[in-house]
């Protein structure tokens, strides 16, 4: 009887192993999926593919930056107009806020309503330290489980979350990458150096993208379906777009420069951060820098500089720091309690 069961389970694990019936797929493709899947689990390969990037990017700055001085960066930095510091803070808080909006729709579709008002505070701190420590999802996950403690999240919870919103971001700077190219075809064009129809063309491609945030939807099936109905699909895609908008539009003015370069700019800063998120390097440090001074939309190389190091610094920096001041106001609070 033994030797019985284990002829069966040898022809079953033969089975498991076999390719299945009516594959098209030659075998040497199926051992590449699995390799890079191993490889793009893989923490050093990450860590490697992350140093290769950012030595790359600061090669491509130092060239930018060859004709100019330290002084310059800083020169130009005092210059930069009141009005437009003021406007990256206000536009810097749209995006935060239009991130908070697009996660209270998410929680609500997945059965977990929570105030506007908290989930503002709680998705705006997650947001800034993920930016901060890079990898997309899994330090989005993170991050939102500590914020979102209060509110007795599973992590199964927390995970749908941070899914739907960073598919959702991602799609919508898709479609927002597609808009600055119709919006800049002859600017974009002569960037890259191709032909306006190419760029129209590819530009539809990237807005067809968007409608995934539908099929997104209906894959994770929310608890409580009737949360993301039209409206609110319209809404949560229109705070997608929004978001990568002001985010632009923040650093743009610092630099404030004409706006009809606005659309090369966009396009170049769009590319650079869903890049910069696919492969995981934090704060898109170094890819944004590259993108944004190689496409000359910014003015000269260190005014551009000057506009990165203040959007850093006001968009990144200071939310960043707020995140973690709330983050060890919470801990000194439960000791307190204790």
């Amino acid at each position: 009887m033994g030797a019985q069961e284990a002829t069966t389970e040898r022809a079953a694990a033969a089975r498991a192993d076999a390719p299945a019936q009516g594959s098209r797929l030659p075998a040497w493709t199926r051992t590449a999926a699995k390799s890079f899947n191993r490889l793009a689990s893989s923490k050093l390969a990450r860590t490697m593919v992350t140093v290769a990037i950012l030595v790359i990017a600061a090669l491509l700055i130092r060239g930018e930056l060859k004709t100019s001085k330290f002084s310059d960066v800083t020169r130009a930095m005092a210059a930069t107009p009141p009005w437009a510091l003021a406007a990256c803070v206000g536009l810097t808080v749209g995006t935060y806020l239009c991130e908070a909006v697009l996660e209270w729709h998410v929680l609500k579709f997945i059965g977990k309503p929570l105030k506007l008002g908290r989930t503002l505070l709680a998705a705006s701190a997650a947001s800034a330290l993920s930016i901060a420590m890079g990898f997309g999802i899994a330090s989005g996950t993170a991050a939102r489980l500590r914020f979102y403690a209060f509110a007795k999240l599973t992590a199964a919870d927390v995970a749908k979350v941070t899914a739907l919103v960073s598919g959702a971001l991602f799609l919508a700077g898709l479609g927002a990458l597609g808009l600055s190219g119709f919006g800049g075809l002859s600017t974009i064009g002569r960037i890259l150096h191709w032909p306006s129809w190419a760029v129209a063309a590819l530009s539809a491609v990237l807005l067809a993208a968007v409608p995934g945030w539908f099929l997104l939807l209906r894959r994770f099936r929310g608890k409580d379906p009737d949360a993301m109905d039209g409206k609110a699909r319209a809404i949560t895609l229109a705070c997608g777009l929004g978001n990568w908008l002001f985010q632009g539009a923040a650093m743009f003015v610092l630099a404030a420069h004409h706006l009809s370069d606005f659309p090369g700019f966009f396009a170049a800063f769009t590319l650079a951060s869903l890049f910069g998120s696919a492969v995981g390097v934090p704060a898109d440090l170094g890819v944004l820098e590259a993108a944004v001074m190689g496409s000359g939309s910014l003015g000269s190389a260190h005014q551009a500089a000057a506009a990165l190091v203040l959007y850093r610094l006001i968009f990144q920096v200071i939310p960043m720091i707020l995140a973690l001041l709330v983050m060890g106001g919470r801990q000194l609070g439960k000791l307190v309690r204790r």
